[in-house]
């Protein structure tokens, strides 16, 4: 075998070994095996920036009830693999977290314990700008900012004060020697006014040049660009944000993702630059139609002759079952493991949903998996 056969060959059987740990072991242990399992896999002279991206982890209050019953480990069980083995994991947070009583829709406030899974998992980027991040004021604020900073995690798109925004934004990572910067920004806050000092980054232009030329000016090889935008629930991009994507790019982004209609949208790749307008739910109460399709978003970044490059992605289509339908708890599972086995749904009604749903979607001619 050549070095690119060894290296998949090596990554099939880590995977697979993977899947064996997860039923004998700790979920903790068997991350910390994965981790080191993916060091290896990497050593083979491979220095590909690996990145997942997911949607919207939202916090309806159904979800939290059952998830003080269940907990929230069948977010994230049936994509062990995925986190584990890449760089960088980021998420959209969509609630403030700590303050209670615990609430959801429209003002969304989640127990701690639901920050500390997701860190757990392997998410290692929070999202924070966004509409909802300041539907407990203040307070909301306070506690959100207290959690984060007692996490492994970063954040991004949400500062303590003007001086944090300066210093910290956007967001620089360096991994495999590739220094990417993460710049979020979202539309609004849903009319609620954002308590002084904090900052909240807005989707305006003097805002976004201003970051990506501080990106640029610290070192950044990669710049991704993180919106919260669009329309809800429309299945293809707007006119609006094809017109900021355009802007983007040529202010000087590499990449963007997406977020906020809360159904996916389109992945669009020229072999330049990558566009995902709209990654969609990763977990929530929504039931209306495509609401419960997201998409986990890998992307390889690699360093070729001196200029880093993005490499094809690959699009993992999820689907959401509630309460019920797949497990006692909200379950996101692969569609790819799902179409073709109703024996995983406890409601036919349910199976029945997301083969309609995901069969009209693949004839968008959406990214095959």
């Amino acid at each position: 075998m050549n070095l690119l056969q060894n290296f998949f060959a090596l990554r099939y059987l880590t995977l697979s070994f993977l899947g064996y740990l997860w039923q004998s072991m700790s979920r903790r242990l068997a991350v910390t095996v994965a981790l080191f399992l993916s060091l290896a896999l990497r050593s083979n002279g491979q220095d590909t920036l690996r990145m997942c991206f997911l949607g919207d982890v939202m916090a309806h209050l159904p979800q939290t009830e059952a998830a003080l019953k269940h907990g929230y480990d069948s977010y994230f069980s049936h994509f062990s693999e995925w986190l584990a083995t890449s760089d960088i994991n980021v998420a959209n947070m969509e609630e403030t977290i700590g303050v209670s009583p615990y609430t959801g829709y429209p003002c969304f406030s989640a127990p701690m314990a639901l920050a500390e899974a997701v860190s757990e998992w392997g998410v290692g980027v929070f999202l924070m700008a966004n509409n909802h991040i300041c539907d407990k004021g203040r307070s909301g604020l306070d506690s959100t900012f207290a959690v984060y900073d007692r996490l492994p995690v970063k954040r991004a798109g949400a500062y303590r004060n003007q001086l944090e925004e300066e210093m910290v934004n956007p967001l620089i990572l360096t991994t495999k020697g590739i220094k990417v910067a993460f710049i979020n920004f979202t539309y609004g806050t849903n009319g609620i006014p954002v308590p002084s000092p904090y900052v909240i980054s807005k989707l305006d232009s003097v805002t976004i040049k201003t970051a990506i030329a501080r990106g640029r000016e610290r070192g950044a090889d990669l710049i991704v660009a993180l919106p919260h935008w669009g329309e809800e629930y429309r299945l293809t991009c707007s006119r609006e944000q094809k017109l900021w994507a355009e802007r983007l790019y040529r202010w000087g982004v590499d990449m963007i993702v997406g977020s906020h209609p809360h159904v996916v949208q389109e992945v669009e790749y020229d072999g330049r630059h990558l566009t995902a307008y709209s990654l969609g739910n990763w977990v929530s109460n929504m039931s209306v139609p495509f609401s419960q399709i997201g998409m986990l978003l890998s992307v390889g970044v690699t360093r070729c002759e001196g200029r880093v490059r993005i490499l094809p992605p690959e699009v993992v289509y999820t689907w959401c079952g509630r309460r019920g339908h797949i497990g006692d708890n909200y379950t996101v599972v692969p569609i790819s493991e799902c179409v073709g086995h109703p024996e995983m749904f406890r409601s036919r009604e349910q199976y029945n949903k997301l083969v309609s749903e995901w069969k009209a979607l693949q004839e968008k001619q959406l990214p095959k998996q």
